[in-house]
């Protein structure tokens, strides 16, 4: 086998083949030439060429997530690395396993002057789990041992101990282009880490049980996650309790008809009477971030009486300011033994949010028929359409919450980047995802400002055929519409929501994508169906909305289910 004549790269290599390591994603550069020619002539290594870096990152996290196993990102030497950052801190909130490889000059070149060349030693040290500096031109057998050591302990890091980014920065010298024939048995010092599954004690499983079942009202709020089925199976058993009511969000990857899935429809307007009567005496939280500020809100100014929350590495993360249990297991394992403690308890807390689902529900349907073309009616038409086989990643802001308003539940998977939540991204996220699962349909659901925002994600020669790109065209960011604050100052169409008037059109062209437009209301349903048809391609649908109507429309909205 054929690699870099450098020892030091031939090891990284065949230490990241040995350790599991498959996925690479590539971006352009000659400091990084070494790294290139091993990962791209080794066997175990499938290689991707992303040329922007910020999009490869992300384009890396899409695949990470859809594939659920790490996946590499190399790049070259000097402000190249910068631009992973957006993708890393997402991965960092989410702890998704990327392994984030920079190229450097020697480090004597540092601040002399030389062409790309950085201080990039520890440079993502506030949103990476661990960083190391390793050698490319490694020659000695302690050097060599030392890479071995760090980049076993990374991964293990990365994909075991401490879920989330690892970055391995790699000094290399010239000359960067020469190969040699390699033994895969040249490899020495690599260590694996060893699972261990966690268990309550039988004191605490006793403990929290008892605080269980002496609750009339348990809450069960999940947030960001992906699809688990034995989780399911857990938490469905578990709601058929009487005191226990089940919330969550599209990107909580779990549904059933007794579930409330779209909490900010039930809980707007209530009474703080109502709201003191329906918040829980045990809150048990699971998954990632929240999209709902109402219901972060209720729970800080009504707190439970008892709040776990059940997180194998953010246990005792305290998003509602009440946290008495930090359970530091995974959710499967913790419901799985703590099901079998619990007993029956009279309450009419379960009905009594059904009762309250049912009526809002009424309320919603009611109004969709009535309502005036604008955001919200594109997203109900879009949620009355798409597929059941289709998998949706969302862009953030206001995308991502008209998304919560509407029948998300035969969505097999939703994904948006609630790590950070910011639009950077988006769209290379699910490129990356729709790329690891070609079996699978996927779609884009996003805003013109987070479109345009990471329009390389297109520059990519990897373009899957099964993605297709629903941009929903507002004129601009048109969440600072409907949030309180930005819409009563003057600066906000210049400076804040960066009012814009333009199109995808041209984009599609010249990266060869089909393009689909709607700009009045009689042409959404056939052309969302003609979207939606199997036999459609790498399409982009824009839709074009009336920025003022927008606003006007979803206040009519929450009026009326007050």
């Amino acid at each position: 086998m054929e690699l870099s004549d450098k020892k030091g790269v031939q090891q990284i290599v065949l230490a990241l083949a040995t350790l599991g390591l498959k996925e690479v994603v590539v971006c352009p550069g000659s400091r990084n030439a070494p790294l290139i020619i091993s990962f791209n002539r080794h066997p175990a290594f499938h290689c991707t060429s992303v040329r922007d870096e910020r999009s490869a990152a992300f384009y890396a996290l899409g695949r990470a997530l859809e594939l659920q196993q790490p996946v590499a990102v190399l790049c070259t030497s000097g402000s190249a690395a910068l631009n992973f950052a957006p993708a890393i801190v997402e991965a960092y909130y989410q702890r998704i396993p990327l392994l984030v490889l920079t190229a450097d000059r020697p480090k004597i070149w540092t601040h002399q002057g030389d062409g790309q060349t950085i201080n990039q030693t520890e440079i993502f040290r506030n949103y990476i789990r661990k960083s190391y500096e390793i050698n490319g031109d490694a020659q000695t057998k302690n050097d060599l041992w030392f890479n071995a050591r760090c980049l076993s302990e990374g991964y293990a890091i990365a994909t075991c101990t401490d879920k989330g980014p690892v970055h391995f920065n790699i000094p290399m010298s010239e000359p960067l282009y020469g190969v040699a024939e390699v033994s895969e048995s040249e490899t020495h010092g690599i260590f694996r880490e060893t699972l261990i599954e966690k268990q309550l004690s039988e004191k605490s499983l006793s403990m929290l049980a008892g605080q269980f079942s002496a609750s009339k009202k348990v809450m069960i709020l999940i947030g960001q996650r992906l699809p688990n089925g034995t989780l399911s199976d857990y938490i469905k058993q578990i709601a058929a309790l009487e005191n226990v009511a089940v919330l969550t969000e599209s990107t909580s990857n779990i549904h059933h008809p007794d579930y409330i899935e779209n909490i900010d429809r039930c809980i707007t307007g209530l009474s703080k009477a109502e709201i003191k009567e329906l918040m829980p005496d045990l809150l048990i939280t699971i998954g990632g971030s929240l999209i709902s500020k109402r219901i972060k809100k209720i729970l800080r100014e009504v707190a439970p009486k008892h709040h776990w929350n059940v997180n194998a590495f953010d246990a005792t993360m305290d998003t509602y300011q009440s946290l008495t249990n930090a359970i530091a297991l995974e959710p499967v394992h913790f419901f799985k033994q703590i099901s079998k403690q619990l007993k029956p308890v009279t309450s009419d807390y379960k009905s009594r949010w059904q009762l309250l689902k049912n009526k809002k529900e009424k309320a919603h349907h009611d109004f969709c028929r009535e309502a005036a073309y604008s955001d919200f009616k594109v997203f109900q038409s879009i949620f009355k359409t798409i597929p059941a086989t289709t998998h949706l990643h969302i862009a953030n802001s206001s995308a991502i919450r008209y998304a919560q308003l509407f029948d998300y539940s035969k969505t097999p998977s939703t994904w948006s980047n609630r790590g950070t939540s910011g639009i950077d991204g988006s769209s290379s996220t699910a490129m990356g995802a729709a790329s690891a699962s070609p079996h699978k349909d996927f779609v884009l659901l996003t805003g013109d400002v987070a479109f345009h925002y990471d329009k390389n994600a297109f520059w990519n020669d990897a373009a899957p055929d099964n993605l297709k790109v629903i941009v929903v065209n507002n004129s601009g960011g048109g969440i600072f519409r409907i949030i309180p604050g930005p819409d009563k100052i003057d600066e906000r169409e210049q400076f804040i929501e960066t009012t814009m008037n333009t199109n995808a059109t041209k984009i599609a062209e010249h990266y060869g994508w089909d393009y689909l437009t709607v700009r009045h209301e009689n042409e959404l349903e056939n052309t969302l169906k003609a979207f939606f048809e199997p036999t459609t391609k790498k399409t982009i649908l824009e839709i074009f909305t009336d920025a003022e109507m927008n606003p006007i429309v979803l206040d009519q909205y929450w009026k009326y289910l007050n």
